[in-house]
């Protein structure tokens, strides 16, 4: 889908390159995010574009084969919601997290904030042997019954 107007092409072009992310498009945030973007997700929170490209260096030097798959997004006036899976190896296995994306266009319709919310709990930490094992005994704890 191809919106008018220089916000939602800056939008759509930003939402194409999450979809088909690799280090070498890092770059491309340059014409798209302000400099001084604000960034959080369960991790990290920062300001500055070259803090914000600095997490996605990060996760390309320490992940393996990280994909992100965009399933739906809605905008509304310079608010987009985007849905969205993230695929990599670890723990001998593909592993895959599912996320939302808040991101705002500020008045130069560039991208000024990027929070990203998922489950990093289930995402990540219930792989780990002893955090893992805690995790799952509370599970068991506190989960209903069939």
């Amino acid at each position: 889908v191809r919106l008018v107007g220089s916000e939602m092409c800056i939008r759509d072009r930003y939402i194409e390159l999450f979809g088909d992310l690799t280090i070498d498009k890092l770059k491309h945030f340059d014409h798209i995010v302000d400099p001084n973007i604000e960034f959080t997700d369960p991790f990290n929170i920062v300001k500055g574009l070259d803090c914000f490209k600095s997490i996605f260096k990060h996760m390309f030097k320490n992940i393996k084969d990280p994909k992100f798959k965009i399933i739906d997004y809605t905008i509304e006036k310079n608010r987009t919601f985007l849905k969205w899976e993230m695929t990599f190896f670890a723990f001998k296995s593909k592993q895959m997290i599912v996320g939302i994306s808040e991101i705002q266009c500020g008045k130069n319709g560039k991208i000024i904030s990027h929070h990203d919310y998922w489950d990093s709990m289930n995402g990540i930490f219930i792989k780990l042997p002893f955090i893992g094992f805690l995790y799952r005994l509370s599970l068991r704890l506190f989960s209903l019954k069939n």
